[in-house]
């Protein structure tokens, strides 16, 4: 048998070749992780609201039973006469939490673990993701990028929720000086399917007109965002489920920085496929398979009002999904109503690394007249939670991490009841634990 020889000389100079040819540019380097340990003072299960329409929609100190992180890393691979092109990628890891579906915050798991559908040791491995693999054109005057990515998404720490969030395949430009602002448009992709039989592409048409200068009334975040899903003729007879409800989301996002203080205060509307935008959880741009001729709309006030030694952190949501029904006389929302939540975490700082926080929430549905909600032994059912925790930091600052912290948690309420189910809790309506975490960003 004759074996081929090669001759590795010209890779390797092809590969030289092309190092030489990429910028000399540090790997820009950046991530977030948590994780941590927690138990029950009944035993058997600790439950966490995790995919946050539960637990988190009181705040999510003491309410993360999961590890997960991202890394990402990125370049500038080429930089001339004002010109530059970057590559961006991020990898995300998560274990499997016991309440949060599998796969509801994850585009492209891969493997959990396990023999299973639950089952995952400390050493099975968890869920990866690419969720980040975009690059971008960058010029003095705007910036045109393609690929997957998170898309200036607008967050709330406390209650690890997105208000606005277009995450997924796409392309766009955005950065564009209009004097007063930016210009930003791009057109992004996700997609929804029917037990996995059939899937169905929606498009997002995302434009935002970002800080806008108020003087010193701070500045403002406009975005405008039409939702088209595209329902082929074959998943229309076929009675796939799909609707081909378009859907209008409109959001103000008011930020004002006065010394100590930052707040937003953001005001949100949506309609047909858009109206679960008044839904706690919801990002707002996910177009649902129903919602024609209904409206949603939510208010969310939230910041930090930040001295030497203390700390308020706050978030509080008002929401409203208006009740409809289809032409066969079912309900067309099952989240129907309006529901608030308000939280809040002071914190003092005995030291340059030590503090004690003590996070506090209540939240409460109001029923509009919604069958679904009869389950509950009240008719406007609530959920609250009270936790003490110990934290070291480095440094005095809200957002300064990593943090590490050691605390005790208490939730009830008839929400917390009917979310974890009678197996969990033995059908009581309330669970204390205590555990700890570290949370890190850099």
């Amino acid at each position: 048998m004759k074996i081929m020889k090669i001759n590795w000389l010209p890779l390797a100079a092809a590969v030289a070749f092309a190092a030489g040819s990429v910028s000399a540019s540090a790997v820009d380097f950046h991530g977030y992780f948590r994780s941590g340990i927690q138990a029950s003072a009944r035993g058997g299960d600790v439950y966490c609201g995790g995919d946050g329409t539960a637990g988190h929609k009181v705040g999510r100190l003491g309410d993360e039973c999961d590890t997960y992180a991202e890394m990402a890393l990125g370049q500038e691979v080429y930089n001339k006469n004002s010109r530059k092109f970057n590559v961006n990628t991020r990898l995300s890891y998560g274990t499997v939490q016991a309440d949060d579906g599998h796969d509801t915050q994850w585009n492209d798991w891969q493997s959990y673990g396990g023999s299973g559908s639950d089952s995952a040791s400390g050493w099975d491995g968890g869920r990866t993701a690419i969720r980040e693999f975009w690059g971008n054109y960058v010029t003095d005057n705007y910036t045109i990028w393609a690929g997957k990515r998170f898309y200036q998404r607008k967050d709330v720490h406390l209650w690890d929720i997105y208000t606005l969030s277009t995450a997924g395949y796409g392309t766009g430009i955005e950065g564009v000086d209009v004097g007063n602002g930016n210009l930003n448009f791009a057109v992004m992709k996700n997609t929804s399917s029917n037990s996995g039989v059939s899937y169905r592409n929606n498009y997002n048409l995302d434009l935002r007109w970002n800080a806008i200068s108020l003087g010193s009334f701070g500045s403002l975040d406009a975005v405008a965002i039409y939702g088209i899903p595209m329902v082929s003729d074959y998943q229309s007879d076929n009675n796939y489920g799909f609707r081909k409800d378009s859907g209008v989301l409109l959001t103000l996002d008011h930020a004002l920085n006065v010394d100590t203080l930052m707040n937003h205060f953001i005001v949100q509307w949506g309609n047909n496929g858009f109206s679960d935008v008044g839904a706690f959880g919801s990002n707002g741009t996910s177009i649902y398979t129903s919602g024609k001729d209904m409206n949603g709309v939510r208010l969310v006030d939230w910041g930090t009002y930040d001295i030497e030694d203390f700390t308020l952190a706050y978030a509080l949501f008002w929401g409203h999904i208006a009740q409809g029904k289809h032409a066969d006389g079912s309900w067309s929302r099952s989240n129907s109503g309006w529901e608030y939540s308000v939280t809040i975490r002071p914190e003092y700082k005995w030291t340059e690394y030590t503090r004690t926080s003590l996070e506090l929430g209540y939240s409460q549905k109001k029923n509009g007249n919604n069958p679904e909600w009869d389950k509950y032994d009240n008719g406007n059912p609530d959920i609250y939670k009270v936790t003490l925790a110990q934290q070291f930091t480095p440094g005095k600052g809200f957002w300064s991490r990593p943090a590490i912290r050691f605390y005790a948690s208490y939730q009830g309420g008839d929400q917390f009841k009917h979310k974890v189910g009678a197996a969990k809790l033995d059908n009581h309506n309330y669970q204390f634990s205590f555990g700890s975490q570290i949370e890190a960003w850099w």
